[in-house]
């Protein structure tokens, strides 16, 4: 029962799935959202995430820099991309996990633009915003605001949830068991 002078228990971290990043990718990801406008004006820059899911831990493989229309605020990409980037991913055996893209300023909020051009959102899907155009290495998610998708919309998690879900590591091994004759 709430009592008003009895403190409130604070909020555990949810149990959600942990993903494992590359270092080496987020390095990749930030030099692609830098790329985004040109050399006089900065521009927001998008990429995908891709790799594997596997029980409740999501690894991160791969990132995609899609032909997009970008703007000092905004970023927009078609469908037939999008199409062309989904056929890629299933010829590779690997899905989509998150996109992340970059806002100008600190602000790391999910716009309503945001949401509405997040390409395939589905229950857990990743959509990272990294402050500055990504000028800043994303190597402390802590500077970015990591939302998921969740009950059809997307959520900011705390940064608790963020340093509980997420592990930084050197490099992902394929373990996969290949046809050495």
């Amino acid at each position: 029962m709430w009592h008003p002078f009895r403190k409130s228990k604070p909020r555990q971290p949810s149990a959600g799935p942990i993903t494992h990043i590359p270092a080496h990718i987020l390095d990749l990801t930030v030099e692609l959202l830098r790329e985004s406008g040109t050399a006089d004006e900065a521009h927001e820059g998008i990429v995908y995430w891709a790799g594997r899911r596997v029980g409740n831990e999501s690894f991160v493989m791969a990132c995609i820099a899609p032909a997009a229309r970008t703007t000092y605020g905004s970023f927009a990409t078609s469908s037939e991309t999008n199409a062309r980037v989904v056929i890629s991913l299933a010829d590779a055996g690997l899905e989509l996990l998150g996109q992340v893209h970059s806002h100008p300023g600190n602000s790391v909020g999910h716009s309503r633009g945001d949401d509405e051009n997040a390409l395939m959102p589905y229950e857990g899907f990743l959509s990272i915003v990294v402050p500055n155009y990504g000028r800043e290495a994303m190597k402390r998610l802590a500077i970015c605001g990591v939302h998921v998708f969740e009950r059809s919309r997307f959520r900011r998690l705390s940064q608790s949830e963020v340093a509980a879900r997420f592990r930084l590591v050197k490099e992902l091994i394929d373990l996969r068991d290949h046809d050495h004759a």
